[in-house]
């Protein structure tokens, strides 16, 4: 795991380079193998208030090694299928992750790591990069990432950009809604961890449950998501964090965050 994936603290968030550039920082056949251990960990780090994820060398992430995909073509139907089911879990801990994730996309993108992208918060791509939905170019087929694209950008770019397997560029990534924010190659990370640091001055409280609402809302009925809203908002009134907010500003003061 150490050598698959490198971790960096800071004063406040915390860098993770998915470290295998000799092929473009393909993400394991096993979830467990790469990201996961490394997130749990940050989840219960108390110093971390923001993760930012980039690539080691020029790729960010070309999706799954596809020397891992000849193995996977031999597992038995229920194999594959536990298998696909471990890849959704993988996306819904990203969009689960209770603290803000930060995607400093230092090169392409391709398949999983067009999902990664998507996956987090926020984004920084490289001016020199692109993403792509790939998979179609190898008989695979993009469908739990395709969820997560649609549910960003719409059907119709979805349709676009899975039935084509195009790449992408950063100018249009930006257009569509797949990232935030254009830099140069050697502003991507400073700029992704400039965006990490601005939320160690927020609630860790307020974003976690601000994600969780959002993760739960989506799809779900106008009067179904209002409901859960109603709730989240009554319980963040009496919460320490929403305590120590209000006092802080009438006292003219920095919130000290628990």
């Amino acid at each position: 795991m150490a050598d698959l994936v490198l971790v960096e603290k800071r004063a406040r968030h915390a860098i993770v380079t998915l470290n295998r550039p000799e092929k473009r920082n393909p993400l394991p056949y096993r979830p467990e193998d790469g990201l996961l251990p490394v997130l749990d960990a940050l989840e219960n780090d108390a110093d971390v208030r923001a993760v930012v994820i980039t690539g080691a060398g020029k790729a960010f992430c070309s999706g799954l090694d596809l020397a891992a995909m000849q193995e996977i073509q031999k597992l038995s139907a229920a194999q594959n299928r536990a298998a696909s089911k471990q890849v959704r879990d993988f996306f819904e801990r990203l969009r689960a992750f209770p603290k803000p994730l930060v995607a400093a996309v230092n090169g392409p993108a391709f398949a999983g790591g067009a999902g990664l992208t998507v996956a987090c918060d926020l984004a920084v791509i490289s001016s020199e990069a692109s993403i792509c939905y790939s998979e179609s170019r190898i008989g695979f087929v993009p469908v739990i990432v395709g969820v997560y694209l649609e549910r960003a950008v719409g059907e119709r770019t979805a349709r676009d950009l899975l039935l084509t397997a195009r790449a992408v560029p950063a100018a249009e990534a930006k257009e569509l809604k797949l990232v935030h924010e254009v830099a140069a190659p050697e502003r991507v990370l400073p700029r992704a961890e400039e965006l990490a640091a601005q939320f160690a001055a927020l609630s860790p409280q307020s974003l976690a449950t601000t994600k969780e609402l959002l993760a739960r809302a989506s799809g779900l009925p106008l009067k179904t998501a209002l409901s859960l809203a109603v709730q989240a908002n009554a319980k963040s009134r009496s919460s320490p964090d929403c305590k120590e907010g209000v006092a802080a500003f009438l006292e003219k003061r920095k919130p000290k965050w628990g």
